[in-house]
């Protein structure tokens, strides 16, 4: 689900860095994989695809920082605070997920699903209706495989 937006603004925990965006946010979802629970240091992140040529990111004094999490994934957070951002893709530089707990405004859109339960945190319950996919939409193993 595409969402179109006005201007949307968000920042890290310190303030020291602030960002904003326009255009359509394509989807947003839960992810539980275990890169995304230790950087937030919770059960999951939950998170937006927006276009990166919509996103302006206002550092005055240089404190986003970028850690390669795994190949084609960089995770950009505040070296100050610790807030964690974004995620640049360099397998697709035309969108960058951003992660919906900085976000000063409403994105309107609301996350569709859940991802990578099958990390997921053993003391977190998922409940709700939205769909859970193990690892990833289309990447599910076949009907009746572990």
């Amino acid at each position: 689900m595409t969402v179109s937006s006005t201007t949307i603004r968000g920042g890290c925990l310190c303030g020291g860095i602030r960002y904003e965006f326009e255009g359509a946010i394509e989807m947003s979802e839960h992810c539980h994989c275990g890169m995304c629970r230790k950087a937030h240091g919770a059960a999951f992140s939950t998170n937006a695809v927006v276009k990166s040529a919509g996103l302006k990111v206002l550092d005055p004094i240089g404190l986003l920082t970028e850690y390669e999490s795994s190949p084609n994934r960089r995770k950009c957070f505040c070296g100050r605070c610790g807030s964690q951002l974004f995620i640049r893709r360099s397998d697709r530089p035309d969108a960058t997920v951003v992660t919906l707990g900085t976000l000063d405004d409403d994105p309107v859109i609301r996350p569709s699903r859940h991802v990578f339960t099958k990390s997921k945190a053993p003391w977190y319950d998922i409940d709700g209706a939205l769909p859970r996919f193990q690892i990833y939409p289309g990447f599910e193993p076949a009907d009746g495989q572990p």
